[in-house]
């Protein structure tokens, strides 16, 4: 018995044992192939072949894999370009369907914001129309209610159809006012002209009834023309003025000089003269009372005749301011005065003596 040295340590060797059953058992030779060995094939030539078949298969089976995937994308790929062709064809049909609806909805928020505009632009125009009307009297109410209601009416969704309808009487309502106001403007304009008329022939009466019992004929005016000409003298004698001096009288008011006046309202001549150019459409003047002239109008009322001062355009004397205007609006010298265009402003002394009105006014 022999032993052998391993990486794991010594190694007995088994004894071959000859005796027993062993002998018996020796292989049979092979018998010889009678195939020549050109034709026989050989092991390696079958194994060789099984695996060049076996990869075939296994390629073969890879193609039909890889095309069975491809046919399945393309089917999945076709089926889902039906199904969006067919949502895109639904959504296509809601689109359609609801598209007038849209625009209908979008045409009514249009209307409704300029309906609602329009019921701004009506309550503003309306408060105007009321302010600038003070005299349209019961008229005035109607209008401030139906303002109100289209407020109310304007408001957060609002029927268009009822908005509508209280615009058109809105409307309705301004247009009574305007008109009331100026019913009430050319009644006052009426009235003022007949004013002035009853006012002029009363200063007429009164002045022919003055110059029965004095002896003179009717009130007396001078008039000076802008340019500074006065107007000639009729001759009368002069007169002492209150303050000791002589003036040359121009025209005589009162046969007796009566030495002294006193002084009067220039507001009441200059609100007359005021009141003769509305009546002919022309604005007033401010007023304001003059010493120089107001000396001048006393002078006058003393020496009981008029005359200019060199400060004034016109001078006269009447029983009253009223009759005072209507004389000089009788003079185209003096109504030329009165009615100038080119002023904004008069300055005016008035004096009484004898129950006449002496008055000098000068426009600026």
């Amino acid at each position: 018995m022999s032993t052998q040295t391993t990486p794991r340590g010594p190694r007995t060797a088994v004894p071959l044992r000859h005796d027993g059953p062993l002998l018996d058992r020796v292989p049979t030779p092979r018998q010889a192939d009678p195939t020549p060995p050109s034709t026989r094939p050989s092991r390696w030539r079958d194994r060789t072949a099984t695996a060049a078949v076996a990869v075939l298969a296994l390629a073969a089976t890879g193609v039909l894999a890889a095309q069975n995937a491809q046919a399945v994308a393309q089917q999945k790929a076709a089926t889902e370009r039906v199904s969006r062709s067919a949502v895109t064809g639904r959504d296509d049909a809601a689109i359609a369907a609801v598209a007038p609806v849209a625009m209908a909805a979008g045409a009514q928020r249009a209307e409704r914001a300029a309906l609602s505009a329009s019921a701004v632009a009506a309550v503003q125009d309306a408060a105007a129309v009321a302010a600038a009307s003070p005299h349209a009297g019961d008229s005035l109410a109607p209008l401030a209610a139906a303002s109100s209601t289209v407020q109310s009416t304007s408001g957060t969704g609002f029927s268009p159809a009822a908005l509508r309808t209280q615009l058109t009487s809105l409307s309705a309502a301004r247009g009574a006012v305007v008109g009331a106001e100026g019913a009430w403007q050319a009644a006052e304009q009426a009235r003022i002209a007949a004013a002035q008329a009853a006012a002029a022939q009363a200063a007429a009466a009164q002045a022919a009834s003055h110059a029965a019992t004095r002896g003179t004929s009717s009130p007396r005016s001078v008039a000076r023309a802008s340019t500074g000409s006065s107007s000639t003298s009729t001759g009368a004698s002069a007169a002492p003025s209150s303050s000791g001096s002589v003036h040359a009288v121009t025209l005589a008011c009162l046969d007796t000089p009566p030495g002294s006046g006193s002084s009067a309202s220039a507001g009441a001549v200059g609100a007359a003269i005021n009141a003769y150019r509305s009546g002919l459409g022309l604005p007033a003047l401010s007023v304001s009372t003059s010493g120089t002239l107001s000396s001048h109008a006393l002078d006058m009322a003393a020496s009981g005749g008029i005359w200019h001062s060199g400060s004034d355009n016109i001078v006269g004397c009447a029983p009253s301011a009223t009759s005072l205007v209507g004389a000089w609006s009788r003079s185209p010298s003096h109504n030329a005065q009165m009615t100038r265009t080119d002023v904004s402003s008069m300055a005016v002394g008035a004096a009484t003596a004898e129950g006449f009105l002496f008055s000098a006014v000068k426009f600026n």
